[in-house]
């Protein structure tokens, strides 16, 4: 009886102790993940994708050097934000393939002239390039604080209202303020858009008058959140 106790006593512990050890040392497939990178890919870093075309984008910074823009509390300038902006879309879309000029990359001063018959410097920039698109990012104001949002202007031509209604989705999308509008009507007003042979979009991308639209638009991480979603539409309609 005695014998018979002990054998069951030796039996349970070769079963709770001594084979689980064994099973996990002689099993190669049963390994802990590791991270072997200190470069993990993620949702914020993963590539947006890659361009067929390869097309030459020309990315306009609205205003610049003594042309401030807009000034919030005497201290933040559109100019500066509308900069900002474009780097980070530029930066999306050189990574995804796309041949990237700027109308300005620094705080430079671009002359804009009054003769309503000669071409606007901006738009000579991005022919001198030889871009295949012009996209505008600019910002606006209003007396009543109240209006926010971000509206498109553009040539009546259906890509390019096609491309701003992508971009209107994608803003959708990461829930940055709401959309204000599209004009393809009214492109002569603005001298960004006054070469009908140069396909060009213009942004207004938010009030600098709004409280929440500035919000979003100071926030480097919401700047790269809109930068990357412009740059999603972009790569889903040119390519």
């Amino acid at each position: 009886m005695k014998r018979a106790l002990w054998f069951l006593i030796v039996a349970l512990f070769m079963a709770l102790i001594v084979q689980p050890n064994l099973s996990s040392s002689q099993d190669p497939q049963l390994r802990t993940p590791t991270n072997t990178t200190s470069q993990a890919r993620t949702n914020d870093n993963i590539d947006i994708g890659l361009s067929k075309s390869q097309a030459t984008i020309c990315l306009d910074a609205a205003n610049g050097g003594n042309d401030t823009g807009y000034v919030i509390n005497d201290e933040t300038m559109e100019k500066d934000l509308n900069l900002a902006l474009v780097l980070k879309i530029g930066e999306y879309l050189s990574q995804a393939d796309y041949h990237v000029v700027y109308t300005r990359s620094d705080d430079t001063t671009i002359q804009e002239t009054s003769d309503n018959s000669s071409e606007n410097p901006r738009v000579q920039i991005a022919k001198q390039n030889e871009a295949d698109y012009l996209i505008s990012i600019q910002m606006a104001d209003d007396v009543d604080t109240t209006i926010k949002g971000y509206s498109f202007f553009t040539h009546p031509n259906a890509d390019l209202i096609d491309l701003a209604n992508a971009i209107n989705d994608k803003l959708m999308a990461i829930n940055y303020s709401r959309f204000d509008g599209l004009d393809s009507d009214h492109y002569d007003n603005f001298s960004i858009l006054q070469d009908s042979d140069l396909p060009s979009l213009l942004i207004q991308i938010g009030y600098l008058t709004n409280e929440q639209d500035v919000q979003n638009l100071t926030d480097e991480h919401f700047q790269d959140m809109i930068a990357r979603a412009i740059s999603e539409a972009i790569l889903a309609q040119i390519n």
